[in-house]
């Protein structure tokens, strides 16, 4: 009896759901600001060698590269439904630069769970990037009026 409620723990924990973050516009400690989730991939050298910690490292480091200002960009106009020419979007992805908008990781997470054999945990992640907008919301949908 023992082993089996072993064995079921072992179970529930190693096959966790993973379900992915949405990006969108959120209130926090009074301000409005804007979560964007960016997916990765780890490098092939860190999924060959097998090892668990160089694959986060490396999946982790890829989002890090993803959040710059012309992937932010893009994440914030698909949360608005908004289409820009390629010009309106090299003068909005220049507008935002302007505002040295610094994204902060907030949390990552496997896109895979683990199982009893090898895992393929953390060969592709997601995560979370806090966006502070100044003005919020409002201050961008202006942002992009000023670019059309």
């Amino acid at each position: 009896m023992r082993f089996l409620t072993i064995s079921l723990l072992l179970f529930l924990f190693n096959c966790h759901t993973y379900t992915p973050w949405k990006s969108g516009w959120k209130q926090k400690d009074g301000s409005e600001v804007f979560y964007a989730a960016v997916s990765a991939k780890a490098s092939e050298q860190a999924i060959e060698s097998g090892s668990l910690a160089m694959r986060r490292t490396t999946c982790v480091n890829a989002t890090n590269l993803l959040s710059t200002s012309p992937k932010l960009t893009s994440i914030l106009l698909e949360n608005e439904s908004v289409e820009l020419s390629e010009t309106e979007i090299k003068d909005l992805g220049r507008l935002i630069a302007s505002h040295k908008i610094k994204p902060k990781q907030d949390s990552c997470q496997s896109e895979e769970g683990g199982f009893f054999l090898p895992s393929p945990a953390w060969e592709n992640c997601q995560c979370l990037y806090l966006i502070e907008y100044p003005g919020g919301r409002s201050q961008f949908r202006q942002d992009i009026t000023q670019v059309k």
